[in-house]
């Protein structure tokens, strides 16, 4: 049996077309239940003994993923009609529903509602869409209840009060899902505060499916004390935004000009700060303040109108947090119930800095000369928020917690950038002491927080699984275990080395002859690389890059491919490494180890003495490193004089190599940029930090990068020259002028130039950037020039300009990745491209989509980015860890005057931060006894330190310091105390617990004296 739609529609031309549809309807589609004696036993995939089934509308699919996957909620009936809505509306939502819809412990059921004959609608005269779909869920509610009779309850859950009116009327069992939630509470009490709260989902009749603000006391006014309530509310309360502006408002406004479109990008270090990068406008526009934010949160794409210039803000002259802020800067306002009672303005301390960023990221509420567009947002255009979650803990509360009452309680996230949210439980008590994943459903214009819901517990606050497990989320890493598709593309251990195949193959050289070896830092046991070099008989050298052949075992289109794409790379933690393939692979196959035969790809050249390069080849091949040696072992060979071994001497030949090539790349402008990378000992057993200092770089860390780089660039060149239109390639963008601001100011300040013409020029400032008898200033100015940079991305060599191929900071016209396959999902790209231009296999479909290319190096730039925010969040968690319970007393130097304080950064613990010399807002004070007092450094002059912290402990000492900025100096205004900027200072370094148990560093400033000689950085 079939039905025709007939249907016309208009081309983008202009032109009308009629189109028929044939929809095909059948009486053999099953209900997968074992109470229906029609239905196979292979079709039975809801369960026989569940209390009742659950058929679901499509917006409890969109809206309560998170009560749907909760292991309670079992046996639910997903109608086709369901799943397409979902597909079509939400791409995360549907991906979710369909795990669901697969696994076995769920029983998640897709009936095929539309194709069966009893269950398909056609839509009534002037019926709406959603109207008749809604009435084709119930037709399929109504046929499993006939069907199942008495044998099985069935229970259609949706939050819409007029289906559930019009359900009933048919004498169905149909419910709220809060409502069936709370009816659970005896066996499942913490099912109620998963579900979403009624404004996401358009619940519209209050019968129990709304709000469950009022259940703590009738009328939400109990929770207010905590900043509680939520939806429902007895009371019209006052606005505390304004309204969004509507769709069409914005998109009129935006073409006219008096909106700007962009996304929100919400400072890490001051929440109430942000910025919307605007085409329209030419640069940044700041959003200063909750207010002036109007419910966006950070990622959200949203619509901004400028405030009037006298309006616009210069860079703050103080501290966020310090004396002179507003309070608007903190959330401003107030209203409604929330009292103003902001934890979210907890200080943030001490923290590791991101290369492209600075640790003041943000304006302040000052003006005059410097101001920059200055706006407000009108509209949110689209909202990112995580459907994921965001990880955090409950604010404690005055009030006493009732286990199994509701409570309205606010919940503070971990990252600071969001603001804290409201939600109800009844778990209160019991996830105090919790960190926590809550989603946020809403944000009315009468709250000051957004409202969510509890998703699950994560383990309790301080825990260091727990913390990592927080990271994790928070930063979108992939974790979950190899599927059994996965394991079964590995193959199987042990696994007995090359086959007799791969030795005969005539397209891949036996190198095992050659004395190649791999130099990585200890414990790696990912070996990506292996290097070699040996002289030839005309006087010149032969150098080789032996990369591991991963895409001999990772073929495309398979499951271990997708996963692969999807993950892009490998994470690694202080402790732990997330791999981006099976551990099989990674460790062992694929690893280049020393002593067993392993297949590799190699990149050779023959090139003089002076390493210039007179040829290059590519080849597959299979080799037998002769060592897997560290940084430090390689160093001691290279230094040992009396080692005349091959590999020895080799290893010399490499790094006279390598540092001719460092040198070149250095007079072509390629920049010898710094970050402040630490490394731990960690105790074998708990894996918990016993000692943390600066990672030292040896002469072999620079030899193994300049080979990789010469192997990056030569394959570049390769695939460009083949495949001009589909190659996966690496490019730095230059950095536009006002991003070197921060650097050429300070460094002016400093007494040094910085030209930033070039990146040669830039190169030459760098070198030059010298202070007798300061052998850190050097290194520091490259720390701080590193923070102006943008990040380097993959795209596809077809999507732009040949120009802009170029790599900024390696003064390289054409770059890629090659040398890690084992790790990065770009090289496995480039691989198959390489292989492709060598005629060993074809040039994949995918790669020759420009479109599916593009997709690719997106994800892999979006999951390169979070891998780096992880390994540094993991390595902020164990420096935490290694504070805690201890105070230290270090060496730090001064990146950043203000009126009311200092940035520092203290160089053998890589962090930076804030040091007040006046009270912090909020009272805690920071600079201890004696703090102002230097009597060695070069960062503050004067002995006159107890005026200073005694006006400091009573709060009057903002009037006792001046600011220069043109000589970046904050003096005290008797001279009796001066700090500069790049000068020393000494820190006390703490672990503070703030609001909602984040954890953070808190920096004092004490006298230079309490240094040991060994912890002087100089």
């Amino acid at each position: 049996m079939h039905h025709q739609n007939a249907f016309v529609k208009k081309t983008k031309k202009g032109k009308v077309l009629k189109v028929v549809r044939e929809h095909y309807l059948r009486d053999d589609i099953c209900s997968g239940s074992p109470h229906d004696a029609d239905c196979p036993d292979a079709e039975h995939k809801l369960a026989s003994d569940a209390p009742h089934y659950l058929v679901i509308d499509t917006n409890v699919a969109l809206h309560q993923i998170d009560f749907l996957e909760h292991e309670s909620t079992t046996d639910v009936i997903v109608c086709s009609i369901v799943l397409e809505e979902v597909k079509h509306k939400n791409t995360s939502a549907y991906q979710r529903l369909r795990v669901l819809c697969a696994s076995p412990t769920k029983r998640f059921f897709v009936f095929a509602n539309e194709n069966h004959r009893d269950t398909y609608v056609k839509a009534a005269p002037g019926e709406s869409p959603n109207d008749r779909n809604d009435r084709a869920i119930r037709v399929a509610t109504q046929w499993y209840a006939s069907r199942l009779g008495e044998r099985m309850k069935v229970v259609l859950l949706t939050n819409d009060g007029d289906n559930r009116r019009k359900a009933a009327a048919d004498g169905l069992d149909a419910r709220s899902v809060l409502a069936y939630a709370r009816s659970l509470k005896e066996t499942v009490p913490e099912l109620a505060d998963l579900v979403a709260s009624a404004s996401a989902d358009g619940d519209d009749d209050g019968d129990g499916g709304g709000a469950p603000a009022g259940e703590a006391g009738g009328s939400g006014r109990g929770a207010s004390a905590s900043g509680g309530g939520s939806g429902g509310r007895a009371a019209k309360r006052k606005k505390v935004f304004d309204e969004h502006r509507s769709a069409a408002d914005i998109q009129a406004g935006i073409k006219d000009g008096r909106y700007h479109q962009g996304a929100l990008r919400v400072s890490r270090y001051n929440p109430f700060e942000g910025c919307v990068g605007s085409d329209s406008v030419g640069s940044d526009i700041l959003v200063s303040g909750r207010i002036d934010m109007n419910r966006a949160l950070d990622g959200d794409v949203v619509a901004v109108e400028l405030l009037p210039q006298d309006q616009w803000r210069a860079e703050a002259k103080t501290l966020p947090g310090g004396p002179g802020r507003s309070n608007d800067a903190a959330g401003g306002g107030g209203g409604g119930d929330d009292g103003g009672d902001d934890g979210d303005a907890d200080g943030v301390g001490a923290a590791r800095v991101a290369p492209e960023e600075h640790y003041d990221d943000s304006v302040g509420a000052s003006s005059g000369s410097g101001a920059r567009p200055t706006g407000r947002v009108v509209g949110v255009i689209r909202r990112n928020w995580r459907t994921r979650g965001y990880c955090g803990s409950l604010k404690p509360t005055d009030q006493p917690g009732h286990v199994g009452n509701t409570s309205a309680v606010l919940f503070v996230p971990i990252e600071r950038r969001y603001p804290m949210v409201r939600i109800t439980t009844r778990q209160a008590d019991v996830l105090m002491d919790k960190r926590l994943l809550v989603a946020i459903d809403g944000w009315d214009a009468d709250s000051m927080y957004p409202h969510g819901h509890y998703v699950r517990t994560l383990g309790t606050i301080g825990d260091k699984a727990t913390e990592t497990e927080v990271l994790l989320i928070e930063n979108d890493i992939i974790t979950s275990p190899f599927t059994d598709a996965v394991h079964a593309c590995v193959p199987p251990l042990p696994w007995a080395g090359p086959s007799d195949a791969d030795r005969s193959d005539p397209n891949r050289e036996d190198l095992k002859g050659l004395c190649v070896c791999s130099v990585d830092p200890p414990g790696c046991k990912d070996i990506d690389d292996a290097l070699h070099a040996r002289p030839l008989p005309n006087g010149n050298l032969e150098v080789g890059v032996h990369i591991a052949d991963v895409t001999h075992f990772l073929a495309p289109n398979t499951p271990m491919d997708d996963e692969a794409a999807l993950r892009a790379t490998s994470v690694y933690l202080v402790e732990r490494r997330i791999d981006m393939l099976p551990k099989p692979l990674t460790e062992d196959i694929c690893s280049l180890r020393g002593g067993v035969e392993r297949l590799s790809f190699s990149c050779i050249w023959e090139m003089t003495q002076e390493a210039e390069i007179v040829s290059v080849r590519f080849t597959k091949s299979l080799i037998c490193s002769r060592a897997a040696l560290t940084y430090g072992e390689a160093q001691s060979r290279i230094d040992d004089t009396r080692l005349t071994d091959e590999l020895s001497v080799n290893l010399r030949a490499l790094n006279r190599i390598g540092k001719i090539l460092r040198a070149r790349r250095g007079e072509a402008g390629a920049l010898q940029l710094a970050s402040p990378e630490v490394k731990f000992k960690l105790d074998a057993d708990s894996q918990n930090p016993l000692d943390v200092g600066m990672y030292q770089v040896m002469e072999t860390n620079q030899m193994v990068e300049e080979l990789m780089l010469l192997a990056n660039i030569s394959v570049a060149r390769e695939i460009v020259k083949h495949f001009p239109s589909c190659s996966l390639l690496r490019r730095h963008p230059t950095p536009a002028p006002r991003q070197f601001e921060p650097i050429i100011k300070a460094a002016a300040a400093a007494g040094v130039t910085i030209d930033i013409t070039s990146s040669k020029t830039l190169a030459a400032s760098l070198d030059l950037a010298v202070r007798p008898g300061d052998v850190y200033f050097n290194k520091l100015v490259r720390i701080m020039t590193t923070r102006c940079m943008t990040q380097a991305v993959y795209f596809g060599s077809g999507d732009l300009a040949l120009a802009e191929y170029h790599h900024y900071g390696l003064a390289s016209p054409i770059y890629t990745h090659f040398t890690s396959p084992i790790r990065r999902y770009a090289d496995v790209v480039v691989h198959r491209l390489l292989a492709a231009v060598l005629g060993l296999q074809p040039l994949p479909e995918s790669a020759r989509d420009r479109n599916g290319l593009r997709v690719c190096a997106d994800n892999i730039n979006k999951r390169h980015h979070n891998a780096q925010m992880a390994g540094r969040a993991s390595v902020e968690l164990h420096t935490l860890v290694f504070f805690s319970g201890r105070t230290v007393v270090a060496d730090a130097r001064i990146t950043k005057v203000k009126a009311n304080g200092l940035l520092v950064f203290v160089p053998k613990y890589g962090i930076e931060g804030p040091v007040y010399l006046t009270p912090p807002a909020g009272g805690r004070e920071r600079a201890g006894p004696g703090g102002h007092k230097d009597k060695g450094g070069k960062g503050a002059k004067g002995n006159n330190a107890a005026t200073v912290a005694a006006a400091a402990a009573s709060g009057d000492a903002a009037s006792l310091f001046v600011l220069d900025e043109d000589a970046q100096t904050v003096s005290a205004v008797d001279g009796s105390v001066t700090y500069s900027l790049f000068g020393e200072a000494a820190v006390r370094i703490e672990v503070h617990e703030g609001i909602g148990h984040r954890r953070s560093l808190v920096l004092t400033l004490v006298t230079r004296d309490q240094l040991a000689d060994a912890d002087r950085v100089a």
